[in-house]
């Protein structure tokens, strides 16, 4: 006996879409068909007029965040109900230094933070910020326990930053290891050379913050790394990829460097103008938001498969602490909340507006993420065999955006007022709804803890 059918919707994956039912035993896809051919069923879900796709996967998100002033909102309980919202199914989070811990002490500490507190799968990447024999010892150990990606950052200098050296060492390291690299790619001595200027001069307004930032400190990084790729062979992603001039460098390299790019919805849908206004602090991210035309550029890479995955980014501040320093943009606490807008802002602006295709949204949200998380074919695809990892979408439902509809714990959002065409009607993580009808069931179900194999690179 199936658990439960889902029937009369449009089943899409990222290579084809057919209009066949699902049936679900014990987590997994059992049959996929015609329900009047499967076993008998437990429960029926009518998903007439609706697509049905793999569950998303945000491989770049950041929940219980802790900062030297600010800490973000978020538990691993909140943060992955509004996650659910959103219709994602998987997270993998990241374990960020604290003062005087190793790899392994900060990779510990997250995870016994999400034990049995998500209510979706999840996953880390380890980090580091330090060149050292034993740190390279603990993510080699970390990758080699079923982790196998590691988050890189070339700025903020003395906390996250790890010096060029360590960047090349952990290429080399991930190459043998069959890992991935996460790369925050910014230029650190432009940048740190930008700031001090701006607050030399006294323009230190969030708009001050885009300009000390601008796109050739990212192309300027992203260039550097991929001579370090090209070396040692090792697979990058490039993270929160801001810039459409970074089209070049991706058509060049790709054709034999393992590269790859990753954009979040909020590059893709707002601009530089946000950090003008009276509530501009709100809006601070790095790399920042960037120009009309800059986004113009973005879409054109998503449309033209050059870029290979979309994340969130996620991190959620109050008002109150993002306007703490609103007039000195050095001191705003960086990051936009969207774990639960990632999915529905895409497709609604792409999908929908016919500048990607539903395959393609999920090739963007779920399948390659699986691919070069270790997770597929298990996650990624609606197939038997596979985890039932499922969103329900109808794409009828029309409304306005707004934080106080919201389940993350900020209390602002910067879709507010956005149209969005396209709303989340079940999510389901291992055949258990967690999401039934727009709502969340409040079950005991829990997340579990994935362990991943190599990046599948092609």
């Amino acid at each position: 006996m199936l658990d439960f059918i889902i029937k009369n919707g449009c089943v899409v994956n990222s290579d084809k879409s057919e209009n066949v039912d699902i049936g679900v035993k014990d987590g997994k896809i059992a049959a996929l068909g015609r329900a009047e051919q499967f076993a008998e069923a437990g429960q029926e879900i009518d998903a007439q007029g609706m697509f049905i796709v793999p569950g998303m996967i945000d491989s770049h998100a950041h929940i219980a965040s802790t900062g030297a002033e600010f800490n973000s909102l978020d538990d691993y309980y909140s943060g992955t109900i509004a996650a659910a919202y959103g219709g994602t199914t998987a997270i993998v989070d990241f374990s960020f230094l604290q003062k005087g811990e190793t790899p392994a002490l900060a990779f510990d500490r997250k995870l016994k933070e999400a034990k049995n507190n998500c209510v979706i799968d999840y996953s880390f990447h380890p980090c580091i910020n330090k060149a050292g024999e034993e740190d390279y010892g603990e993510i080699k150990e970390i990758i080699e326990s079923g982790f196998p990606s590691v988050k890189i950052f070339t700025v903020y200098r003395d906390t996250l930053m790890l010096e060029k050296p360590g960047i090349y060492e952990i290429l080399k390291i991930a190459a043998g290891k069959n890992a991935v690299s996460l790369v925050h790619a910014e230029s650190a001595e432009m940048i740190e050379k930008n700031i001090n200027t701006a607050i030399l001069s006294g323009h230190t307004l969030p708009w001050d913050h885009a300009k000390a930032r601008p796109p050739i400190t990212e192309l300027e990084a992203m260039y550097g790394v991929t001579s370090m790729v090209r070396e040692t062979g090792a697979p990058v992603i490039f993270a929160h990829m801001t810039t459409g001039q970074a089209g070049k460098l991706l058509e060049k390299a790709r054709k034999d460097l393992p590269i790859f790019a990753e954009v979040c919805p909020h590059y893709l849908t707002l601009t530089e103008e946000k950090y003008k206004g009276p509530d501009g602090c709100k809006f601070v991210c790095s790399p920042p938001l960037r120009s009309k035309e800059e986004s113009c550029k973005l879409w054109s890479l998503v449309e033209n498969g050059l870029v290979d995955i979309i994340n969130s980014d996620h991190t959620d501040y109050s008002i109150e602490q993002k306007m703490a320093h609103a007039d000195y943009f050095p001191g705003i606490p960086n990051g936009l909340p969207g774990i639960e807008n990632r999915g529905m802002v895409l497709f609604s602006e792409g999908v929908m507006k016919n500048r990607i295709t539903l395959n393609r949204f999920v090739d963007l949200t779920s399948t390659k993420t699986a691919k070069l998380m270790g997770l597929y074919p298990r996650k990624g695809l609606i197939k038997v065999g596979s985890d039932a990892d499922i969103t329900v979408i109808d794409p009828t439902c029309k409304y306005v955006y707004t934080a106080a509809d919201h389940h993350m714990q900020t209390d602002y959002s910067p879709f507010e007022g956005l149209e969005i065409m396209g709303k989340v009607v079940h999510t389901i993580v291992r055949g258990n709804f967690v999401i039934l009808n727009e709502k969340y069931t409040g079950s005991n179900f829990r997340g579990e803890l994935m362990k991943r194999t190599a990046p599948v690179l092609k």
